[in-house]
């Protein structure tokens, strides 16, 4: 209710993406041209059947997979790294439009919706932000999206059982192995009881080397978790 309220105080002029003019608010962010483009995109290349990337050469998995399967169930996204996904999370996150979680988070929902391979779930779990980027932003945009697909899907969120006991460097500019060793055991899980034999839904915003999926599922898997399929915005491609 609190977006829609901000749409009539202050309303949006241009597309969130490609600044193309016109009304626009919470149900409707971006424009048609921009929607169009990420409804082709979404179906623009064959996905790793285990995390989802987008594969280059085709094929059914991806080279990472195919050497070391992930130890989440499934992962998807809602369409590819690349523009118009990719602007829409950085206006998310580094602009502070969180009325674009409502779209987004609908988006999100409807791909889990329709893969099979995430069902059942018990309980909704964002994957918790550094302390420097709540400083910076207020607010986690995981969290953001994950309380629109709990609202979707009619799922509890629980959005403090999984939390940071190690602050890591900026990730965007480090490879895999760089990634993998800053957030070795950099998560925990607060209360085992309350994850304890569930079928989890982690949500993300962008899945790279995935890395930070691999070790939030790791560390949930540990604590009693049954399973986690991992749901995120915007995904990398994979050979």
């Amino acid at each position: 209710m609190q977006n829609f309220f901000m749409d009539i105080l202050f309303p949006q002029n241009e597309c969130c993406v490609c600044r193309e003019a016109g009304r626009y608010n919470t149900r409707h962010p971006w424009c048609d041209q921009c929607q169009q483009k990420m409804e082709v995109l979404q179906n623009s290349l064959p996905a790793c059947d285990y995390c989802g990337k987008y594969l280059l050469n085709g094929g059914s998995r991806c080279e990472e997979c195919q050497a070391e399967r992930p130890p989440f169930s499934v992962a998807r996204a809602v369409g590819p790294y690349e523009e118009p996904y990719r602007i829409a999370i950085k206006v998310l996150k580094f602009l502070g439009r969180r009325q674009l979680g409502y779209c987004m988070g609908i988006m999100m929902a409807e791909a889990v919706r329709k893969e099979p391979l995430y069902w059942p779930i018990d309980l909704i779990v964002p994957v918790p932000s550094s302390i420097a980027s709540m400083k910076q932003r207020g607010f986690n945009q995981t969290e953001v999206l994950g309380q629109q697909i709990g609202k979707c899907l009619k799922l509890p969120i629980n959005a403090e059982v999984l939390y940071r006991i190690k602050e890591t460097p900026s990730q965007r500019e480090c490879t895999r192995e760089e990634r993998e060793r800053n957030l070795w055991r950099a998560f925990e899980v607060k209360d085992k009881s309350k994850i304890c034999g569930k079928s989890i839904l982690l949500v993300d915003d962008v899945y790279t080397t995935g890395s930070t999926s691999r070790e939030c599922t790791r560390t949930l898997l540990d604590a009693g978790a049954e399973r986690v399929g991992v749901i995120v915005w915007a995904i990398g491609t994979g050979y």
